[in-house]
């Protein structure tokens, strides 16, 4: 059985869910408020199917859902949408030496303001004293 397939067989069992006892429902919190996505088990069945049917290649808007709604209106999710190399966003595993040599350069870095500030500073003060 092809990938695809199996996409299609996964959309296939989640739209024969029985969501009867509640509408199905999802909240598009504001990134502040520590909650990003609120939902019922109804609406996160409407979002796997969304998110299976973009796997497909098939863009999903959520403008016009019942089931979505956004909390504050400058922060909202558009849609989704298939992105194939979406994977080089994904931030590098750094390894644990590089991230030592990391440190020590922020150390060294750091070091080297606190350095120029206080030859500044006692340098303005001997230009005032004198």
């Amino acid at each position: 059985m092809s990938y695809e397939d199996k996409i299609a067989e996964a959309i296939s069992v989640l739209e024969s869910i029985d969501l009867a006892p509640q509408s199905p429902a999802m909240v598009v919190m504001p990134p502040d408020t520590g909650e990003f996505i609120l939902g019922n088990e109804g609406g996160f069945v409407h979002l796997a199917i969304a998110s299976l049917k973009a796997a497909q290649g098939e863009q999903q808007n959520f403008r016009n859902e019942s089931w979505v709604t956004v909390e504050e209106l400058d922060w909202g999710i558009a849609g989704l949408k298939l992105y194939p190399t979406s994977h080089i966003y994904l931030p590098k595993k750094r390894t644990k030496s590089q991230r030592h040599l990391g440190s020590i350069v922020q150390f060294l870095a750091l070091l080297a303001i606190v350095i120029c500030l206080g030859v500044g500073a006692v340098t303005i003060f001997r230009f005032i004293v004198h």
